[in-house]
């Protein structure tokens, strides 16, 4: 555990900090900043007033006059691990924004944020988390097709918006440490305008609306990017007349309910009939689960709900529920593609036992246009199968296509739970693919799988993200020189006729589909030995099947491997300061995808995860993977339905028994598919404003340009990962719906046009 000293200031010494704080801003007409001395001008002798520093390993600070981005003064850093640390006042339950300048020579380096409170006698709790490699002071900053691409100034400084965090209730001031890392000793930092002030408070609307009362409680409803809190008060008014929806040919449309008992009900459950309309609309195109709560004490970043998160979607019907308590349920409407538009109603029938107790109508208008059965996106989400088969009864062949279905169901992809079968034994490579083939021909056939990751081989890194000298496959040395620039010929030679056998057995099998690879992950391109050795595996990969994809998952794609990369995973936190290499890679042909770490904890809006996929189409990016976000029951979230503690990502949740049966879906599982079927929108109206536009109907195109523009404006940047401390979408439920409902608008109208 790292060391730090906290200084936690007496109650009355608060108001003389902050008074000192707001005269010396007076002076300097700059924002008001919370953190004491914010541009380190106050001090005697050589140590700068309210602020520490302490060395982890051979590393100084001092107070500096020779670099300052305001005033006179700042702080330096230099060495492998030093950071410098102060007190920040707050207020219980308030939102903080955080923002500082820094000048960085000397590296590669980072530096790192903490903001923390203690939770015990040697423990601290971090509100905000966020390590952030160096821009050096000679890299300056540029636009980019009008785009400010971060980088430091005429003097070398480059602003840092750090995030947000909210002040735990109790706690009147956090600790805030700065630190720089380096494996450089004489890497050097400088600090100055550390900025902390109040985050302006985004005010939600109540969406809840009443259905009906009956003699035992209330029925209701709420938008389906609102959570239904279990205790949140009942709405009250006059009743909606009606279920309402809407959706395209081939779409999930999704809704949920509430209900209320006035002194507990038991045996609560729905029944309902077909949906009549232009064509009858069976009733097994409707499906309920009831949404459990999953209770997270320890929320991550500051707009997280503490408490009760109603996420997990189980079949555990039907429910009681106690007095008082609100229960929702989740209410999954599949559209077949071929179910002619139009007008649908049916009813829902609440019951109680075997009793009736009341009914609501349902309404749909169904579009007319379907969505394409497969996403444009790239998506991949990683389950690991080993984890599910431990937890689930019965045959492993159905339990994984059960899965399957529903990663594909749900506009995703995944790898097999199967792996070709390989030996190599004094030169000579067995290969049992058969099994592996067989998932893959189910995928195709039953799933509508267009694209696969080719298993290679797999080099580890031992956490320092370089390629090992020694790296081994099949207890085979991989390479013949340290500078990894030459294979071994002992490797070279079974390797190629594994992968050449694989491939063919793949095309005999008609499952050769955009075959991708990856080798190593996240690996250091600073590194020389390790892009040679990148360059090397890739080369050969190429020339045993010139039409595999070869990705890498890096923070920038990097100029020297642009010719045997075509697939770039990149993490958002490095977009703003990547976009010249991004747009090289671009225009070498390469696909941009990006990892969506930051959108999946629980106890956030769920809005967060719904227009993820927007903010991919805003900045036009072809794809996105989730490692861990589907399945990933080890560790600290081995059991995400008490992962409280330390929240988790997890977009589905493992069976508690041995008679529960998965997938166990949750809320946010759902609406990540409502976003990826809103993408198609998108997709569709921008392909069909170029047709109008290319025939020369600019006025008919631009309802589609407009209407894609009105969703886009809901979306702001790229989230800050780590801690996922920061919220940059809308709030406005109603604005998502009517910008959905805009887009399908237009795409009617500029079908009608054509």
């Amino acid at each position: 555990m790292e060391h730090v000293r906290v200084h936690r200031p007496v109650g009355h010494l608060i108001p003389l900090i902050l008074l000192a704080m707001s005269c010396a801003a007076a002076q300097e007409g700059e924002v008001v900043s919370l953190a004491p001395n914010p541009s380190f001008e106050q001090g005697a002798g050589e140590e700068p007033a309210d602020w520490s520093y302490y060395s982890w390993q051979d590393s100084r600070g001092w107070w500096d006059t020779e670099h300052a981005h305001t005033g006179a003064r700042s702080l330096g850093l230099e060495g492998p691990n030093g950071g410098w640390s102060t007190v920040v006042p707050v207020t219980p339950g308030a939102v903080y924004t955080l923002s500082l300048h820094y000048r960085a020579e000397g590296g590669p380096s980072r530096v790192t944020v903490f903001v923390r409170y203690p939770v015990g006698v040697r423990e601290m709790q971090s509100l905000l988390y966020l390590p952030t490699p160096t821009i050096p002071a000679d890299r300056q900053g540029q636009f980019v097709d009008g785009v400010w691409v971060g980088g430091a100034d005429e003097e070398g400084w480059v602003q840092a918006d750090i995030g947000d965090f909210r002040a735990p209730e109790g706690e009147d001031a956090v600790s805030l440490l700065i630190k720089l890392t380096s494996d450089n000793p004489f890497a050097r930092l400088w600090l100055d305008d550390v900025i902390v002030t109040a985050a302006e408070v985004r005010e939600v609307a109540d969406t809840a609306r009443l259905l009906a009362k009956f003699p035992a409680g209330v029925l209701w409803t709420d938008n389906e990017n609102t959570k239904i809190l279990p205790d949140r008060e009942v709405p009250s008014g006059e009743p909606l007349a009606a279920v309402e929806l809407s959706a395209a040919r081939g779409e999930f449309e999704s809704f949920q309910l509430a209900v209320t008992p006035t002194n507990g009900a038991q045996a609560v459950d729905f029944a309902w009939g077909a949906l009549s309309g232009p064509r009858t609309l069976s009733r097994d195109a409707l499906r309920v689960r009831r949404i459990e709560c999953v209770d997270i004490q320890r929320a991550m970043g500051p707009y997280g709900h503490q408490g009760l998160n109603p996420d997990a979607l189980t079949e555990m019907l039907p429910v009681d529920i106690p007095a008082g308590v609100n229960q929702g349920f989740w209410f999954t409407l599949q559209v077949p593609e071929d179910q002619p538009p139009g007008d649908y109603e049916g009813e829902l029938a609440l019951t109680v036992g075997d009793e009736a107790v009341v009914t609501v109508p349902l309404r749909l208008h169904l579009h007319d246009f379907a969505i394409p059965a497969r996403p444009s996106l790239n998506v991949r989400s990683n389950v690991r199968f080993n984890l599910v088969l431990e937890r689930e009864a019965g045959d492993p062949d159905e339990i994984m296509r059960r899965y399957y279905e529903d990663v594909y169901g749900h506009r995703s992809r995944c790898a097999p739970g199967v792996q070709p079968r390989v030996r190599v034994q004094d030169g000579r490579v067995e290969l049992d693919a058969a099994e592996y083939i067989e998932h893959l021909v189910f995928m195709r056939d039953e799933l509508g799988a267009t694209r696969f990751d080719i298993p290679s081989l797999w080099i580890g890194h031992g956490g320092d993200h370089l390629m090992p000298r020694d790296a081994q496959w099949r207890g085979i040395a991989i390479f013949a020189n340290d500078a990894l620039t030459e294979l071994n010929p002992e490797f070279e030679l079974p390797f190629r006729e594994y992968m050449g056998r694989l491939v063919a057995a793949l095309r005999d099998a008609g499952v050769c589909l955009e075959p991708s690879v990856r080798f190593i992950d996240e690996p250091r391109l600073d590194d020389e030995p390790t892009r040679n050795g990148i360059r090397a595996l890739s080369e050969l990969l190429l020339d045993i099947e010139p039409e595999l994809q070869i990705a890498n998952t890096v923070s920038s794609p990097h100029p020297e491997l642009l010719d045997v990369t075509h697939q770039w995973v990149l993490h958002t936190d490095a977009w703003d300061r990547s976009v010249p290499q991004i747009e090289m890679a671009r225009a070498a042909g390469d696909a941009i995808l990006v990892y969506n770490n930051a959108v999946n904890y629980p106890e956030h809006n769920p809005i967060r995860v719904r227009l993820w996929p927007w903010l991919l189409r805003a900045y036009a990016v072809d794809g996105t993977y989730s490692w861990w976000g589907t399945v990933c029951w080890r560790g600290d979230v081995a059991d995400p339905w008490s992962a409280g503690a330390g929240s988790s990502g997890v977009l589905m949740y493992p069976p508690r028994t041995p008679d529960e049966r998965g997938p166990i879906d949750s809320v946010r599982w759902e609406l990540f598919r409502e976003g990826l079927e809103d993408y198609e929108y998108m997709e569709m109206a921008a392909d069909l404003a170029q047709r109008l536009e290319d025939a020369g109907n600019a006025d008919a195109a631009r309802i589609g340009r407009e209407a894609i523009d009105r969703a886009l404006s809901l979306v702001e940047r790229w989230p800050v990962v780590r801690t996922a401390n920061d919220q940059p979408y809308t709030l406005d439920v109603t604005a998502v719906d009517d910008a959905r409902e805009a887009l399908a608008a237009a795409i009617e109208q500029m079908q009608d046009a054509l």
